[in-house]
């Protein structure tokens, strides 16, 4: 019966291992090792693969989309609506209507909704990192819990390992008279708690590896190697300061208060304009209180509101009384009232700019205290941090320690010196200091990640070396797109929460030109100073009226280089730096002149021609893809053309469709920037 086992069991074995040799031929290279060892599954891959699954993320994005046909759409009802307002109209049935004379309310709707829901696509864009930061953190904590289990686990299963040889040897020993009951009794006990602990920490583990499957989208409970993701850094008390500004830079919460502070402000300013266009000098008396408001201080709201109501009574005043119309004729002025005059330009909400001015005030208000709160936010973060870093320092220390007491321990236990029962205390106090060390290290890591998500990226960007607003510079920031190719290249970051720029530059180690520095040029007046190459320039974005060019200047020590023009509507580009220059002389038929000017108070960019030619009544402006700025509707010659401005026009790339008064396109120009001039567009 014995040799009939043995030889099952023999054929069992060249069976197998048959089968094991013919599936390994088969295999393609590389296979074979998948049955020796898992593959390693990184921190990194993790985030990008939750990111990928990520609904959240997927619908931040369809949000940006959303809000884009919004808009769109938005603007094209705008358009028609106004040129049925402001057109005759008739049906067969003899219904007749003619142009009508807008209100401040239609006024500020075709001017303003346009800007506020370009306003909520900026919004939607950048929610797109917060989503993707709130992903990074659930995949950080629950990858460390799943290594930190892990350690546990191997942890718990080595003192399994010795306390099963403790029982068993002191059992032998208890026979023999050289071991108590109670030491067997204590080890057995502490045996089947690590056991218990064991198996809780494997059914936790077992659902943490289910959760980042569903996290990730592929199943990783088995064949995956989970690498160790804590993390030892020290960050000095002085990148405080420069994290908070990071942070600053790019807290969703702040940054729609920032947004809602600057629609708040470019309501305001827009129907003060319009109010002012209407009823002229009389806007005098209320003008000190919206200039309070910009300028951020603050206002006296009895006085406002007793000023508002005289300038309401003044508006009105014209059409109070009797006029005389022949020697014994007087009729009431109000007969000669017309549909806009006084306060029916405003009869929809005639306190309109009363309230624009206190909306604005608690919007400017609620910036500053999400400022605050930020600031605080990450103070407070920071300190944590450095709270638990000490703690974990000290754990350290403590386990070193308690591993040589614990040695010295076991040589007198050895030899009869020192009781079971002490040197049980000592191990007890080393292994509960080793698993406190592993929890500390855990709540080290998990507190970084969370002072990463309290300063968006910022400890982060310090680790990665990717830090260019910590006072280092260097492609990879999050605000860079992508490198498309090896040369050297300009980033341009926008920060609407302070309407400031920053503006980089990345020159390889290989760069056939030595480049040390460089400085910024707009329209030949130098902004900020000559700066090192991994140094950054950030400075005010409104501040520069007619932009007509930006370029960046390029030095080796003192030597010039080359100046490179940049698009400052793009994040990055190009820096294309030139040895020669081919000159060519183009005759331009010209149409005009024009002026850009930009309103610092709103950020809207004024674009006016003056036409050479009568014919010319009115003007569209597109952009590169032939979209028309603004509201789409034909500018007219007099009035210009206002668009949402951020840094500056690129005015080389926008065409211009010249119209007669019937709005009907006569001449196809563009902006000659070097001359400031409107001429012949270039057919290809």
């Amino acid at each position: 019966m014995i040799r009939s086992r043995g030889k099952r069991s023999l054929i069992l074995y060249l069976v197998a291992t048959i089968f094991f040799v013919a599936v390994s031929f088969y295999l393609p290279s590389g296979s074979e090792t998948s049955f020796a060892k898992d593959k390693t599954l990184t921190l990194k891959t993790c985030k990008n693969l939750a990111i990928r699954n990520s609904s959240k993320y997927e619908s931040a994005e369809d949000q940006v989309e959303a809000k884009k046909a919004k808009y769109e759409s938005s603007v094209k009802s705008l358009k028609l609506k106004k040129k049925n307002l402001t057109t005759f109209r008739w049906s067969p049935l003899l219904n007749l209507k003619f142009p009508e004379k807008l209100t401040l309310d239609q006024d500020s709707e075709f001017e303003f909704k346009p800007i506020s829901l370009q306003y909520d696509i900026d919004v939607a864009k950048h929610n797109i990192n917060d989503v993707k930061l709130t992903e990074y953190q659930e995949v950080n904590n629950l990858y460390v819990e799943i290594v930190t289990l892990q350690k546990m686990i191997s942890f718990n299963e080595l003192r399994v390992e010795t306390l099963e040889d403790g029982v068993k040897r002191n059992t032998a020993k208890l026979k023999l008279g050289q071991a108590n009951q109670a030491d067997v009794d204590t080890m057995t006990a502490k045996l089947k708690s690590v056991n218990n602990t064991i198996a809780s920490d494997r059914r936790t583990l077992e659902a943490d590896l289910k959760k980042m499957t569903k996290k990730v989208g592929m199943d990783v409970t088995t064949g995956y190697i989970f690498e160790d993701p804590y993390i030892d850094t020290r960050l000095n008390r002085d990148m405080l300061e420069p994290l908070i500004e990071y942070t600053l830079d790019r807290d969703e919460t702040y940054y729609e208060a920032c947004i809602e502070e600057t629609r708040a402000r470019v309501q305001l300013q827009t129907n003060f304009d319009l109010m002012k266009k209407h009823y002229g000098g009389d806007t005098n008396m209320i003008a000190s209180y919206v200039n309070m408001a910009i300028s951020g201080q603050e206002v006296n709201k009895k006085g406002f509101k007793a000023d508002y109501k005289k300038f309401l009574e003044k508006v009105d005043s014209y059409w109070t009384g009797k006029k005389k119309i022949c020697w014994f004729i007087k009729i009431p002025r109000l007969w000669l009232k017309g549909s806009i005059d006084g306060t029916r330009y405003v009869e929809d909400d005639p306190n309109v700019l009363y309230q624009d001015v206190l909306d604005y005030v608690s919007a400017y208000k609620d910036k500053e205290a999400a400022e605050d709160d930020v600031r605080q936010a990450v103070t407070d973060s920071f300190n944590n941090y450095v709270s638990v870093k000490n703690s974990y320092a000290q754990y350290q220390t403590d386990v070193k320690d308690a591993k040589e007491n614990l040695d010295k321990s076991s040589l007198l236990n050895k030899t009869g010196k020192l009781s079971f029962s002490e040197y049980d205390a000592e191990m007890n106090t080393y292994e509960e200091l080793q698993k406190s060390l592993i929890d500390t290290m855990k709540l080290y890591t998990n507190t970084l990640h969370a002072l990463d998500r309290t300063t968006c990226g910022g400890v982060s960007a310090i680790l990665d070396g990717n830090d260019a607003d910590l006072q280092t510079a260097k492609p990879g920031e999050s605000y860079i797109e992508e490198q498309t190719a090896e040369g050297a290249y300009y980033y341009i970051k926008q920060i609407i929460q302070k309407t400031e720029f920053e503006v980089n530059i990345y020159i390889p180690e290989d760069f056939d030109v030595e480049v040390t520095d460089y400085e910024l040029w707009v329209d030949n007046i130098q902004i900020g100073s000559k700066t090192p190459k991994d140094g950054k320039i950030r400075h005010l974005a409104l501040t520069l009226d007619d932009i007509e060019q930006v370029k960046i200047r390029l030095y080796n020590g003192d030597e010039f280089i080359d100046d490179c023009e940049i698009d400052p509507q793009s994040v990055s580009g190009p820096l294309n730096v030139v040895t020669g220059y081919d000159i060519k002389t183009v005759e331009l038929e010209e149409y005009g002149t024009y002026e850009a000017t930009i309103n610092e108070g709103t950020g809207l960019v004024d674009i006016t021609i003056s036409p050479t030619l009568d014919d010319i009544q009115f003007f569209v402006v597109k952009n590169e893809e032939g979209i028309a700025l603004g509201s789409g509707e034909p500018a007219s010659i007099q009035n210009g053309l206002k668009h949402l401005q951020l840094v500056a026009f690129d005015l080389d790339k926008l065409t211009i469709e010249l119209m007669n008064e019937d709005k009907e396109v006569i001449y196809n120009a563009r902006f000659d920037t070097a001359n400031q001039k409107v001429v012949k567009a270039i057919t290809q």
